[in-house]
């Protein structure tokens, strides 16, 4: 259950409105949102002074008073999570973003930021005290106590469960089923899994495809998957080494590669690293042929034979990239490694860089965007007139007052919003090569250690063995006459 706390803020407005959107807690500002007022902390301040003078008659950094009670100017909330793996930062984000609105309504001037700088993910959300309606926000223990239940409603809707007790563990209809037929549930998603990454792109567009076929996925540390008529989420983990999201962007991505690396070609170059990575598949390959490797099909319509199986696949897949970045030698695969890794740290930080400035070019273009729908509508409210101000006003501080000058705007926005896209997929290829390298880095030293194979093997003997344990109250359950005793008498 997130836990809402609320400060009122008599002054230092501007110092509250830093530390809430200070970029190194809010992943460079991208964590960082605003409503009805821009999202970097000195066009904030000024949005809000200009509100507050105008419906309370009072100036907005007026010092405390020295005796009696100070007036509020904003309210400073705080939404705190408890640590769960299944919560990411966009997520806690779009929680808050949609409690806000939920909460204060449209005219509500507002900043909201996600700090992932604790052990724990939690948004600081700082309101003006008078809405640009001229309605007043008042913070006591019954304003609490509704805010509570909305941001509990709002959890509830995301998913997110408010209640710490534990219920105890039913059966539906359909799993009932599916036990009593003994299909188990990881099979059915570790087969439909297979299926789709064969034709995936990408692993959002699995996930895209497993969303329409009615799979639920819960992103996070321990990210999950619930089948349709599935009454809990599976953990991918357990599913298996190669269903991770890490292990099945690399599968994607390798699927593309498998074939076009040849054995003889390997040979004939006569790299080391080729080389002990074709030795490796030539054992697998012979272990299938001989049938003393457990099946792990990677198409369960096609027979098990070398090149349909899950391990052999992988291997040559790596071997592929191997050969497609020509690398010789271990050596050069940890120098690409770093090499790689230091062009995403470069990208994040440039994109951490510009973050703030998208920010701003995009809050003067929603303030363009207002005066344009503002402007000539009939009959504003007072909402609407004060916003229309509010965003003159803005544009003016940044010069900003003829339609040329929006113009301009806009195609520097578009500028920004280009290098943004051009940096986020930057950001996300080097990460997934680093990891790619990562894992044939790992696959390498396994060999070096020269009991790759069996260690392999191994592993496929526990995760059988798990599976059986698993599916062992199944058939007890379905067969619980045939292990009696007195059955076997009457026979």
């Amino acid at each position: 259950m997130p836990i809402l706390k609320s400060i009122a803020i008599h002054d230092n407005v501007k110092a509250t409105l830093r530390y809430i959107l200070n970029p190194d807690k809010t992943e460079g500002q991208y964590l960082c949102n605003s409503h009805n007022c821009f999202s970097n902390a000195e066009d904030a301040y000024m949005n809000m002074k200009y509100i507050y003078e105008h419906f309370s008659s009072h100036r907005f950094n007026e010092p405390l008073a020295k005796v009696g009670k100070n007036r509020v100017k904003a309210i400073h909330y705080i939404q705190s999570f408890k640590p769960d793996p299944n919560l990411t930062p966009e997520l806690v984000h779009r929680m808050g973003r949609s409690f806000c609105r939920m909460a204060f309504g449209d005219n509500v001037q507002m900043v909201i930021a996600t700090h992932v700088d604790k052990g724990h993910l939690h948004n600081h959300i700082l309101i003006n005290t008078y809405g640009a309606d001229g309605h007043k926000y008042n913070d006591n223990y019954t304003t609490r106590r509704e805010l509570r239940k909305i941001s509990d409603g709002v959890c509830l809707v995301f998913g997110v469960p408010v209640t710490e007790a534990k219920c105890k563990r039913g059966m539906s209809y359909c799993e009932w089923k599916h036990n009593k037929q003994g299909t188990s549930w990881k099979e059915r998603i570790r087969r439909e899994i297979d299926t789709l990454v064969l034709t995936s792109k990408n692993f959002d567009e699995l996930a895209g495809t497993l969303e329409e076929k009615g799979y639920a996925i819960r992103y996070g540390e321990r990210t999950a998957i619930r089948a349709p008529g599935q009454k809990y989420f599976t953990n991918l983990k357990t599913l298996g080494d190669n269903y991770t999201i890490n292990n099945l962007k690399s599968r994607i991505q390798w699927k593309d590669d498998m074939g076009n690396a040849s054995r003889d070609d390997v040979y004939n170059k006569g790299h080391v690293l080729t080389m002990c990575f074709a030795g490796i598949i030539s054992q697998l390959a012979k272990r299938v042929v001989d049938g003393t490797k457990r099946e792990k099909k990677r198409d369960e319509d096609l027979p098990y034979l070398p090149h349909n199986d899950r391990d052999v696949f992988q291997l040559c897949a790596q071997l592929s990239l191997i050969n497609r970045l020509n690398i010789h030698s271990i050596g050069e695969v940890e120098a690409k490694i770093e090499k790689t890794r230091a062009e995403h740290d470069k990208a994040i930080a440039e994109f951490n860089a510009i973050t703030e400035e998208h920010h701003k070019l995009t809050d003067l273009s929603d303030q363009w965007d207002n005066i344009c729908e503002l402007e000539d509508k009939p009959d504003k409210t007072l909402a609407d007139r004060m916003k229309l101000s509010l965003a003159r006003q803005s544009l003016s501080r940044h010069g900003i007052s003829s339609p040329d000058d929006a113009r301009r705007l806009e195609l520097r926005k578009r500028e920004y919003d280009e290098r943004i896209y051009e940096l986020q997929r930057k950001i996300e290829d080097s990460d997934n090569l680093a990891k790619a390298l990562q894992e044939i880095a790992d696959t390498y030293n396994g060999i070096s250690k020269g009991d790759y194979v069996d260690k392999l093997l191994e592993r496929e003997n526990v995760h059988e063995e798990q599976r059986l344990k698993e599916s062992t109250p199944e058939k007890q359950q379905s067969e619980p006459v045939q292990n009696s005793p007195n059955k076997l008498k009457r026979r």
